[in-house]
């Protein structure tokens, strides 16, 4: 499966939880797709891409360590973890237009 693909699978892992206001760890994500959480990493980076250049709230907030409760440190859109949190929740993702493979495919 292609690394777009595979941003596509999680985007409606992580709007499902935004809908549901449920915070997942990397490795609830990796047991659902799959994925191994050290390979999450681009894969996630994709989205966030993807999250800021359509001004939108950094999605991939919803995705903690285990251990710390905190995204990873490559997740610079982050920048204040719970008021994050609270935009990611308050967009109506199910609302917006579909994302497709090719929207991850861009590069910025």
């Amino acid at each position: 499966m292609k690394r777009s693909e595979r941003a596509l699978q999680i985007w409606q892992i992580l709007i499902s939880a935004a809908h549901n206001r449920q915070v997942l760890t990397y490795q609830i994500v990796g047991e659902i797709t799959g994925m191994g959480a050290g390979t999450q990493s681009q894969t996630l980076d994709m989205i966030m891409r993807y999250c800021k250049r359509n001004q939108l709230p950094p999605l991939t907030s919803l995705v903690v360590q285990k251990d710390s409760g905190k995204p990873g440190e490559g997740l610079t859109t982050v920048v204040d973890r719970d008021r994050d949190r609270e935009r990611v929740f308050a967009v109506n993702w199910f609302g917006r237009r579909p994302v497709t493979v090719t929207d991850f495919e861009i590069k910025d």
